[in-house]
Order: structure tokens, then sequence, then C-alpha cells
């Protein structure tokens, strides 16, 4: 079977017009699966963040708490308690 030149115009652009009315309908829905995977895997990185997060502050309190700082100051730095005249307070006014 032979097509003329203006038939074959004719299926080319039937076939062209299909084609993108084909990926107007398809291409929100393979985008929204897309979207899909990027929000799945943004939410695994968020959940990481905040346990490492947790983890993080955990460390802060345990390296901050004083029952681990004194034993420290005084064993290691030969740091001593101040005598009642080595301290001097400083009052700061502040305004309201």
């Amino acid at each position: 079977m032979r097509l003329t030149p203006r038939e074959f115009r004719v299926v080319a652009l039937v076939t062209v017009v299909f084609s993108l009315s084909a990926l107007t309908y398809v291409w929100p829905n393979v985008r929204m699966v897309l979207l899909a995977y990027e929000f799945q895997k943004q939410q695994r990185i968020h959940q990481a963040l905040l346990s490492e997060n947790e983890l993080l502050l955990l460390e802060r309190e345990s390296l901050t708490s004083l029952d681990r700082i004194a034993p420290l100051a005084t064993g290691e730095l030969g740091m001593h308690p101040a005598e009642p005249g080595q301290v001097i307070t400083v009052f700061l006014n502040q305004k309201p």
C-alpha cells in the first residue's frame, strides 16, 4: 500500500497529535510518582537528622554535666574551690 505525500502528512500529523495528547495525559502522573519518591527520600533524611540531633543533644548534656566537669577540674587541672575573698560579684544595670 502506497501513501501519497498528502496522506503521509495527514498520518504523520495525526500520529504527532496523538503522541502529544498521550504525553499530556501521562506526564502529570509520572511527575507525581517522581515527587513521591523525592518526598520519601527527604523524609528519610529528615528522620536521620532528627536522630542525629537527639544524639548530639544528649552528648552535649553529658559533656556539660557538672558531675563530669568537677572531677576534671580538681583532678586533671588542679583547680580547687575559691576562697571567700577571691569571689567578686559584678552587678549590671539593666534597662527595663
